[in-house]
């Protein structure tokens, strides 16, 4: 299972080779998909150090300048530079893709200072800026595509690793609210209907909690892989079809996916009920993997499932 990092970086390379218009700023971070472009490309490579907020500005110059500029370092960083990306790209508009890697607690256990649990919530109130989460190697390819081809202010939330459970599924920016499960073929019109939408790594869970529920529930799950700005229409025209929503986040719930959801729900006078599973507003500092942390902090697979069955009872 190779990194979403390298995927990108490493399919960005082959696009770059032809398109001189392409620049990579890498914040101190060394990977060997990194490596090639210093060695071969090293017009197109800036090395900018420790130095996010300068990594930003410098990046925002290149861009008016006409240049498709790639900003790379670790997500937890992303809080760092708020302003230079409010003032220097979306208030200039001047489109960047800021790659963020190692998103929620992918870089556990590094401890709080390199687990943003926030990052969704912060990024999503800049203006006009885009927020994808890709779920697997296909959707990381598609946004490498995408990026060159359409310029555009974004922060992808790149993953250490992806969730295994998600590695088979194919996708497309054409349709940025994926079904991944599909409910139950018969109509049960007095029986809940649920929709469980998730992203990112949390599909894995979201996935397992699906086959679970499945055998005695009518439940679909969705990827929604593009948090900012959401196809408000298609997802109202999904949700018309459930009684129940369930959303499940690797963030706090404070104005993060969730939260983007119930706007949705809210701004289209959907009468629907809302269950966000996500982690409790603190930071994680004791030690252990992701998937213990995660597990620990009210998001294993057993507390998903109970949460939801109490949910429709």
């Amino acid at each position: 299972m190779k990194a979403q990092r390298d995927t990108f970086i490493s399919d960005l390379y082959e696009l770059a080779k032809t398109d001189k218009n392409i620049i990579l700023m890498s914040v101190d971070m060394g990977a060997p998909s990194l490596d090639i472009w210093r060695q071969t490309l090293p017009d197109q490579f800036i090395a900018a150090g420790i130095s996010e907020q300068n990594a930003i500005n410098v990046a925002a110059g290149l861009s008016n300048a006409g240049k498709k500029v790639y900003v790379y370092f670790m997500a937890s960083w992303t809080a760092r530079c708020f302003e230079q990306i409010r003032y220097s790209c979306s208030m200039a508009k001047n489109p960047i893709t800021i790659l963020g890697n190692g998103v929620a607690m992918g870089y556990a256990p590094a401890g709080p200072a390199h687990e943003p649990t926030e990052d969704m919530a912060y990024v999503r109130s800049i203006n006009n800026i885009e927020i994808w989460s890709p779920a697997n190697t296909s959707a990381t390819k598609e946004l490498v595509k995408l990026t060159v081809e359409k310029p555009a202010l974004r922060y992808i939330r790149l993953e250490r690793n992806y969730a295994k459970e998600m590695e088979e599924y194919t996708y497309s920016t054409n349709n940025t609210i994926s079904l991944v499960k599909p409910g139950l073929k018969e109509s049960i019109d007095d029986k809940p209907r649920i929709i469980i939408l998730s992203s990112g790594y949390m599909l894995g869970r979201a996935h397992n909690a699906w086959g679970k529920l499945i055998t005695h529930h009518q439940v679909s799950l969705y990827d929604i892989w593009r948090i900012k700005p959401l196809s408000a229409d298609q997802l109202s025209s999904i949700l018309s079809n459930y009684t129940h929503v369930v959303t499940i986040e690797e963030q706090t719930l404070a104005g993060g996916f969730g939260s983007a959801i119930c706007e949705v729900i809210c701004d289209k006078g959907l009468n629907k009920k809302v269950l966000r599973l996500g982690l409790p507003e603190r930071f994680p500092f004791e030690n252990g993997t992701r998937d213990h942390l995660i597990d620990t902090n009210g998001l294993s697979l057993e507390n998903i499932i109970n949460k939801i069955e109490n949910f429709i009872k």
